[in-house]
């Protein structure tokens, strides 16, 4: 079974994170409504998602004691719903499951954030042709001078897990689907991003969000955290 880490941050961000490098097992999904969800599925895929709903439930319970055993289900789309008053996303890729959960600003416990997205993807180059689908030229040409000014890093695989945070932020207050050149990201060699994603909400309402956030590099994954505060 992988270890699972869970970090809370200090009580006013009201942000709880659990993350983990290995499997946990299927006896994860504690609920038989949790199993229903992935009736059906592959070995792989029931893995996947009991150690992203694994991860989830132990991010719930540090945010608040209150929360621990409570289910998290799926919208139509097969996104997280989380319990009243939080916002959260999950992640996994090969090697590393990730859940991140905060205190929603309509909570009733006061201060918290509209959405909050997570992603992690493997630490390395994207495939050849896949950054030119998913990068603007003005993004590829910052990617150009990132690279130059810190060589090592793989940029590009940075902007697309920055887009697929900002898109897991941008859901759950829009209800639409876009892709990648609805999002415009700006890195920062300092670990920072902004990103802006416009597109039409589920209603045809013109919408733009900004999302703000933290990049980190580990041995095996990058990781993406956005806010929409």
């Amino acid at each position: 079974m992988g270890r699972v880490r869970a970090v809370r941050r200090a009580s006013t961000s009201r942000i709880s994170l659990a993350a983990t490098q290995g499997p946990v097992g299927a006896d994860a999904l504690l609920a038989a409504e949790r199993r229903e969800l992935v009736e059906g599925a592959t070995s792989a895929r029931v893995a996947e998602f009991a150690a992203g709903r694994h991860c989830a439930h132990v991010a719930l319970a540090s945010l608040d004691p209150r929360f621990e055993g409570m289910p998290v289900l799926r919208d139509p789309r097969g996104a997280p719903e989380w319990p009243g008053g939080v916002v959260g996303s999950i992640t996994h890729c090969a090697g590393w499951t990730g859940a991140v959960v905060a205190r929603s600003r309509l909570s009733r416990f006061g201060r918290g954030v509209a959405a909050i997205g997570l992603d992690a993807e493997p630490i390395e180059p994207l495939p050849a042709g896949v950054v030119e689908v998913v990068a603007s030229v003005e993004e590829r040409e910052a990617l150009a001078r990132l690279g130059a000014e810190r060589p090592g890093i793989p940029w590009d695989t940075l902007l697309f897990c920055v887009k697929e945070a900002t898109y897991k932020a941008w859901y759950p207050l829009t209800g639409s689907v876009v892709g990648h050149d609805a999002v415009r990201v700006e890195l920062s060699p300092t670990r920072g991003f902004t990103a802006v994603a416009s597109a039409d909400d589920v209603t045809g309402r013109p919408t733009t969000l900004k999302v703000h956030g933290r990049w980190r590099i580990g041995p095996r994954v990058v990781v993406a955290l956005g806010v929409v505060p």
